[in-house]
């Protein structure tokens, strides 16, 4: 079994999307994956993300290990907690990425916005990552600014001791513009993290999981 964690380097930024291409892509190689999205804020029903990974991995667990903490507010999950009387146990969701890996050849976890976004006021998603040594994709959007934002993570990531596989440049919208063509390989020279994907924009992710087959040799390769 391996565990990928999917953080971005910013919110909206198409996390959902290549985690969901993934998931198609290690399942069309046979791979039972499993998804954790440990918290969704902004959520009003059921959380649309961890619905759309479910039904991507075919995962078949129930709610509450694929999503254990939904909230209402849309804002980072530190703000959206007490703002709801939610005390957002960390180890709790620990144990629960821990239990999940053991019942899946991939194991898919989903972050919310950028590594430094804040689960709790003493914890921040690459704080979790750290903590059970999750091997990271990082998701950017492939139009003007993502050098500076890819750059950024890079950095910290590197600075932090977190293992980033690898980028993918996704393009959530539609529109487009010329720093599509020059951000691959300045991405990848600015951040010497090999960029493994570069998505153009649609609406379906099992079209974009034949150009995720890289990444998941990669899972495949991890311990």
């Amino acid at each position: 079994m391996s565990i990928l964690f999917v953080t971005g380097t910013d919110t909206g930024v198409g996390k959902t999307f290549v985690a969901c291409a993934l998931a198609h892509a290690l399942r069309a190689t046979g791979r039972r994956v499993g998804v954790v999205k440990p918290i969704e804020t902004g959520v009003t029903g059921e959380p649309e993300d961890a619905m759309r990974l479910r039904d991507a991995a075919g995962d078949p667990s129930p709610l509450d290990d694929l999503c254990p903490y939904r909230l209402r507010a849309p804002l980072a999950p530190a703000a959206a907690a007490p703002a709801e009387g939610v005390i957002i146990d960390v180890e709790r969701i620990v144990a629960l990425i821990e239990r999940r890996a053991a019942t899946a050849d991939v194991l898919i976890v989903e972050g919310a916005g950028g590594l430094l976004v804040p689960i709790t006021a003493a914890c921040s998603y690459l704080d979790l990552a750290l903590r059970l040594a999750l091997p990271t994709l990082l998701v950017a959007a492939n139009r003007l600014g993502t050098l500076n934002h890819c750059a950024l993570t890079a950095r910290v990531a590197r600075a932090e001791g977190l293992h980033v596989r690898g980028i993918v440049l996704s393009q959530p919208a539609a529109e487009s513009d010329p720093s599509g063509t020059s951000n691959p390989a300045l991405v990848a020279a600015m951040t010497a993290l090999p960029v493994l994907a570069v998505l153009p924009h649609c609406s379906d992710p099992r079209s974009a999981a034949p150009r995720m087959r890289e990444i998941a040799q990669l899972c495949t390769e991890m311990p």
